[in-house]
């Protein structure tokens, strides 16, 4: 059974009249280097056909004993050609590689500009590898392709029309003897762009996949420990590696055939131009020197049309990553108009947080969430548990606001206060701890910053907030920063903002064991007296949660506290009994957000 993640990619991709109008733009910013690089290109291949020309008249000085200051000059005059072309040569491909790096680094940055501009719900799609393989490997593939095949391509092509023009000019019949090899370039060719435009598009499509499905498994671990799942995820690793490995082999078939083509082509056209050339010589039409001359001019154009034919692979790779990167440039303009339409307005909620019958869909891959409801009274937590992929982060970034719902509402109790969200991504931000926190209380006070810091239990930040304070002139942390103090510090900052209702999704997801227990005390604090959505990676971290409800398949399958969900059969029940390995017997209970003291 295919895998739908494996086929139909997340972004679109440009069109190839598209991608064509994107590189003549690009070289519009750089009319005079472009034509310098043209008139390089063409000097150099000109160059290139004095060795054979010489190299003939060398045979025939020798078959009719020329003396030796004839034959000297000739050999001296093929030198000559050989180092001026090779000089020149070298000096176009030196601005072409400038050219094309500057084109590239424009590239990037209009790439990352748009993907920056991007709405989450559509990068976000379950499959967020998709964008991660555009602006890595694709953007790799080009930039390969601009520093290894556009110089090759060049130099291929213009020594190919020059080659064909001073052949004609030798002798029209020998160049028409040369065209024989013509029907076999032609046909693998077509024959390869054909399948290996399809082949190559669909393992660029398959690689993201199978990257998508190890990022997964790496981030959810603790999640698929806890539901046991361990050996699904595995298997959708394997199962999309072999996928992919499957379409490289096929390209390589593809490759080969081309081969087969190439080699028939060149046996047949040498072939043909000796046979013609010995046919004209015989009757006196041309001397043996001008049979050696396009015989060599001929054998010249090997390099080039095999360098031309074979970079297909590398130039089909480099035109997909173009195309896919364009579609994120073309893609982001449409989104971000979208994005800021004024949104509906909802009522306000008698609850700290009230979903009614929500739906929300990825746009591309149709994952998502359906007709869910919940309802969180106000100053309590809603822990929301489930394999990777089973809904409850979507629907906590639709609460956040950060996807539009497709149907149904959310309703807060305060319209003005929007919901503070805390993601498993750790943000060390660049400056002090002050800057840090006062990202969002610009007019923060020092004794501010110090509660909120003392609120989350990183004393350590204090002791060095108050040496920065002292400093005066720092532009670092005045401690060394890991893992656990820059989530502390994110909690801080959230203490800073104050929010009514506070989304903590997989918050220490990325945190070590060691700095857990102080990250977890951080956030009970920050829960404290506040609505709060817990989405738990580990089922322990649920225990102290009001309400608990456990999603699969973008639904809500069961509800209650942690006692009465383990006394009901289920797969909360299976997945506690799998992470803990023992009986379900009532856990020492750990006292609730609104049963611990307030902080002052």
């Amino acid at each position: 059974m295919t895998d739908p993640g494996t086929t139909s990619p997340l972004l679109p991709i440009a069109s190839s009249a598209r991608v064509r109008a994107v590189v003549r733009a690009l070289l519009r910013q750089h009319p005079g280097r472009a034509t310098g690089v043209a008139v390089l290109f063409l000097a150099a291949s000109a160059l290139g056909i004095v060795m054979p020309a010489c190299l003939g008249r060398i045979v025939d000085a020798v078959s009719s004993d020329a003396g030796f200051a004839i034959i000297a000059g000739w050999v001296v005059g093929a030198g000559a050609g050989a180092i001026g072309a090779a000089a020149v040569m070298l000096w176009a491909v030196r601005v072409l590689t400038g050219l094309v790096q500057d084109m590239l680094a424009t590239l990037r940055e209009d790439v990352f500009t748009s993907a920056m501009r991007l709405p989450v719900s559509t990068v976000d799609d379950g499959e967020s590898a998709d964008l991660l393989s555009r602006v890595t490997g694709d953007v790799d593939a080009v930039a390969e392709a601009g520093g290894n095949v556009a110089p090759t391509l060049l130099s291929a092509a213009f020594a190919i029309a020059v080659s064909v023009v001073a052949l004609t000019a030798l002798d029209p019949w020998l160049a028409l003897a040369g065209v024989a090899s013509a029907p076999f370039y032609v046909l693998g060719t077509r024959a390869f762009l054909r399948r290996s435009r399809v082949v190559f598009r669909e393992v660029r499509v398959r690689e993201a996949a199978r990257s998508q499905a190890v990022l997964d498994a790496v981030e959810g671990i603790d999640t698929l420990t806890a539901f046991n799942e361990q050996e699904h995820a595995l298997a959708r690793v394997s199962e999309r590696a072999e996928a992919s490995i499957r379409m490289q082999i096929e390209g390589v078939r593809v490759t080969n055939r081309l081969f087969r083509w190439i080699n028939g082509g060149e046996l047949v056209g040498l072939a043909a131009i000796l046979g013609t050339g010995f046919l004209l010589q015989s009757a006196g039409a041309i001397t043996v020197g001008m049979v050696t001359t396009a015989a060599l001019l001929f054998h010249r154009l090997f390099g080039p049309v095999g360098q031309l034919i074979f970079s297909l692979d590398d130039i089909q790779r480099a035109a997909i990553g173009l195309a896919r990167l364009v579609g994120v440039i073309d893609l982001a303009p449409a989104t971000s108009e979208a994005q800021v339409a004024e949104p509906d307005a909802v009522p306000t909620a008698s609850a700290g947080i009230e979903v009614r019958d929500l739906t929300f869909h990825y746009p591309t891959t149709g994952r998502g969430i359906s007709d869910v409801n919940l309802h969180v009274p106000a100053g309590t937590t809603a822990a929301l548990v489930g394999t990777s992929g089973s809904g409850k982060s979507t629907l906590a970034r639709v609460i956040a606001g950060h996807h539009p719902a497709t149907s149904g509402s959310v309703h807060l109790a305060s319209t003005t206060d929007a919901p503070y969200y805390l993601s498993q991504e750790l943000h060390q931000f660049r400056g002090t701890i002050a800057d840090n926190l006062r990202l969002v209380a610009p007019e923060a006070s020092h004794d501010e910053m110090v509660a909120a810091l003392r609120a989350v239990g990183a004393e350590w930040a204090v002791d060095a907030l108050n040496r920065e304070s002292e400093a005066d002139s720092s532009d670092e942390p005045a401690v060394p920063m890991d893992e656990g103090r820059i989530q502390q510090l994110a909690v801080a900052r959230a203490f800073l903002a104050d929010p009514s209702v506070v989304i903590l999704d997989e918050a220490t997801a990325d945190v070590g064991l060691h700095h857990r227990d102080a990250v977890e005390g951080a956030i009970t604090a920050l829960r404290r007296g506040r609505t709060a959505l817990l989405i738990a990676h580990r089922l322990q971290q649920a225990t102290t949660a009001e309400q608990i409800v456990v999603f699969a398949d973008g639904r809500p399958t069961q509800r209650g506290t942690h006692e009465e969900l383990l006394a009901a059969d289920g797969l909360y029940r299976d997945s506690w009994l799998a992470q803990t390995a023992h009986a379900p017997t009532t856990p020492t209970h750990s006292p609730t957000p609104n049963e611990e003291t307030e902080t002052p």
